[in-house]
């Protein structure tokens, strides 16, 4: 998988501009959120996504957390 080094924001730079996130999601459709620079989170675009799928990541996401 290729991810575009310009996709990357680091966790201080999205704290304190959030905006930046979603200029770069509107770009590139995610963002890959640095923290100590490894990645950390991924933001994405849902839209025009199938709902089962973002369903499917959400239930995902939350199976993990409880584990």
């Amino acid at each position: 998988m290729n991810i575009d080094t310009k996709a990357m924001v680091s966790i201080t730079d999205a704290n304190h501009n959030f905006s930046k996130v979603t200029k770069t999601v509107s770009e590139f459709g995610y963002a890959l959120i640095l923290k100590n620079n490894e990645p950390a989170f991924l933001i994405t675009d849902i839209r025009g996504m199938d709902d089962e799928y973002v369903e499917g990541l959400i239930e995902k996401a939350s199976a993990k957390k409880k584990n």
